[in-house]
């Protein structure tokens, strides 16, 4: 019952992304996550390179269903040829969602081309509850879908693209009352259906301390855990150190240690020199004008060092910032030019991680006069995630983003 690493908001372009996950394969970490839509395929092609370096291969996983950015002009395409173009759910503008066959077998086809594999280990459906923004949507309507992407599923198995799949659901979490449930019966039904043979065989949902339910015992006296294990299911649970208590994200990490809290004088000398750079291009093509006069750099301006959570900083930068620079330069930054701009990202990241680090420690006090965890020396999400894998779960997944990380969990790979 390993820990995996979780590949969730890296980039080919940053090589302390690429030091920790070629770290932490070399050090025996046995799985990796991904999915289609983490960073734009940026953590597939990520994977790649480090793939190429690494003295084993690791199991891979990745997902499909998200619609985001040039995802939307590829769905766009299959539509204008008659593909993909039911069950299609949009949520924005900027966000749709799929797991319709034609849908499916388009992102196989890319994830492997990033990823430069013949085959991807496990192929999981990604958050299909997004179907439940639908009008009228219905648990029976729900697992229709379901039971066509595994039929699909099946297919890329037997051709040899994908060793087995699964589900990544938010919701298999949630009461079997509510509506909304991804329910691991039904879940388990629809396989049956499509093949005595089938391969379904993962499932993936949120647990941490403060996110239990799925140790709740909902099932005829049963967990979803137990239920899982019953199905002969491999478990994998994702955000074990981001926790959502009522509208409120608790990062249950301490960074005192690891990440002291930068100088001043230094994360204002990172800032002017990407802002100047950033400046100097934007002037290239619009020479009469200055981004500092831009909306989103004005905003961009107030939250670089005053975003409250590293999960914030992750959304100012991968939905806003990095985009809009990507579009100045008219498109891909080689290594050395995204440097500068990478370098202020983690800037603000050490900012918002000492911002959470209070708020760590008040749980950390908490939880161990409630008997949850031991006091010790070991920073908290080390003992928070030895406590989960004394649970029925196959893999925790740790987003180690950074070779520090990597070196803290090594002993639990």
């Amino acid at each position: 019952m390993p820990v995996g690493f979780g590949a969730y908001r890296v980039t080919h372009h940053s090589t302390d992304h690429f030091d920790a996950l070629l770290s932490a394969v070399n050090k025996g970490c046995s799985l990796i996550d991904t999915s289609s839509n983490y960073t734009g395929g940026e953590s597939e092609k990520l994977i790649a390179q480090v793939l190429k370096k690494a003295d084993h291969k690791p199991i891979i996983v990745s997902k499909v269903g998200y619609i985001q950015g040039e995802n939307i002009k590829v769905v766009e395409e299959l539509n204008s040829i008659g593909q993909a173009s039911e069950d299609l759910v949009k949520v924005n503008d900027g966000l749709w969602h799929s797991i319709h066959p034609d849908f499916i077998r388009n992102q196989v086809q890319l994830s492997l081309s990033r990823l430069e594999v013949e085959k991807i280990d496990v192929y999981l459906l990604h958050n299909p509850e997004y179907y439940f923004y639908e009008e009228g949507a219905n648990q029976d309507d729900y697992y229709k879908r379901i039971e066509k992407a595994f039929f699909e599923l099946e297919a890329l198995v037997s051709e040899g693209l994908i060793g087995a799949y699964g589900i990544s659901s938010n919701n298999f979490i949630l009461s079997p009352e509510d509506p909304k449930i991804t329910h691991i019966e039904r879940v388990m039904e629809c396989a049956q259906k499509v093949s005595s043979n089938h391969h379904f065989t993962h499932i993936q949902f949120p647990f941490n301390m403060i996110e239990i339910d799925a140790l709740e015992a909902w099932y005829d006296g049963l967990s979803l855990l137990n239920k899982a294990k019953g199905f002969d299911l491999k478990v994998m649970v994702n955000r074990p150190l981001n926790a959502f208590k009522g509208e409120s994200l608790v990062r249950l990490a301490t960074y005192d240690k690891t990440h002291p809290l930068i100088e001043e004088s230094v994360a204002q000398k990172v800032f002017v020199n990407a802002m100047m750079i950033l400046e100097k291009k934007f002037k290239e093509e619009e020479p009469d004008e200055s981004i500092y006069n831009l909306p989103l750099i004005k905003q961009f301006n107030d939250l670089w060092n005053n975003t409250r959570t590293p999960d914030g900083v992750d959304q100012v930068y991968f939905s806003h910032f990095f985009p809009f620079v990507a579009r100045v330069w008219g498109g891909d930054l080689s290594a050395k030019e995204s440097g500068p701009f990478y370098d202020l990202y983690d800037v603000s990241l050490n900012y918002a991680r000492n911002n959470m680090n209070e708020m760590a420690k008040d749980f950390e006090s908490q939880a161990i006069s409630a008997g949850l965890i031991e006091d010790g020396e070991a920073p908290l999400q080390v003992r928070l995630i030895e406590k989960y894998l004394s649970y029925q779960i196959d893999y925790v997944l740790v987003g180690m983003k950074d070779t520090r990380y990597v070196e803290q969990l090594e002993h639990l790979f």
